[in-house]
């Protein structure tokens, strides 16, 4: 299994995730104008995509799913109540696809076995894992917090997409709105950099072989700061990465072959 962030920001988010004959795209936050020319970037193509997996409705997460299911009629997955809210908010040009998931029920897209774990965020939202070739990815975006309850599924990862939105000290002199930081800072927020590091503490991460930091803010946060508090929560052998916040990342296995090179200088 490997994945690859094609834009992770409040602007726009979306990863695609690639068994060995299955890929799928977690979010289409995408603009119409960067589908084609950021899956390229990518090595891929709209007839590569298998399935979209949606996380929330919110914008920056399903802008461009409508776009792209003009270029690709896939199915689209999530919670009866994130697909609600998508439907919602979306005009589609014909019904789409939806299949509906269960919450900690294990579903199969051909070569990729994926769970929704509901988040807690202002909307209906869910988390992955995913499951292939005997390897497994967590995923975990726009929530204000982890349940407890969840370090044992989110545990035993060999790879975890994991939110790192915002610096709390650099928030106490944003710009944006007092309700907005409320909200972001409270339990149906984001995760700070802090919490984030918070969660990867809390988890088992002995097998795990790459985190990537996700959806940092691009005002109230900074990779550096990001990477220092999660690489002191985490074992010296996990590759750290922060996923570049409105141009295609490297693909995972990329990032591990850097890792290891550096290893043997």
């Amino acid at each position: 299994m490997k994945f690859c962030t094609l834009s992770s920001c409040s602007y726009a988010n979306s990863v695609v995730v690639q068994g060995r004959d299955t890929c799928v795209l977690i979010d289409c936050g995408l603009r119409n104008r960067d589908i084609k020319p950021f899956l390229d970037t990518a090595g891929l193509s709209p007839g590569d995509i298998d399935a979209v997996l949606v996380t929330h409705c919110h914008t920056d997460h399903i802008y461009g799913l409508k776009y792209f299911l003009k270029l690709r009629d896939v199915p689209v997955y999530s919670t009866a109540g994130v697909l609600k809210q998508v439907n919602e908010r979306c005009v589609f040009n014909k019904s789409p696809g939806f299949r509906v998931l269960d919450p900690y029920s294990e579903v199969k897209i051909n070569s990729l076995s994926l769970t929704p774990f509901p988040l807690s965020h202002d909307v209906v939202t869910v988390g992955f894992t995913i499951a292939a070739g005997g390897e497994r990815m967590g995923f975990i975006t726009d929530t204000g917090y982890v349940p407890d309850r969840y370090r044992q599924a989110f545990s035993s990862l060999d790879y975890l997409y994991i939110e790192s939105n915002h610096d709390v000290e650099m928030y106490k002199s944003s710009s944006k709105p007092y309700h907005v930081i409320k909200r972001n800072l409270g339990p149906t927020g984001h995760l700070s950099n802090d919490q984030c590091g918070q969660v990867l503490q809390s988890l088992d991460l002995g097998r795990c072989r790459l985190v990537v930091l996700g959806h940092l803010s691009e005002e109230d946060n900074e990779p550096g700061r990001a990477l220092q508090n999660a690489r002191r929560r985490l074992a010296p052998d996990i590759s750290l990465a922060s996923a570049p916040p409105r141009t295609p990342g490297q693909w995972s296995d990329k990032h591990l072959k850097i890792q290891t090179t550096k290893n043997f200088v």
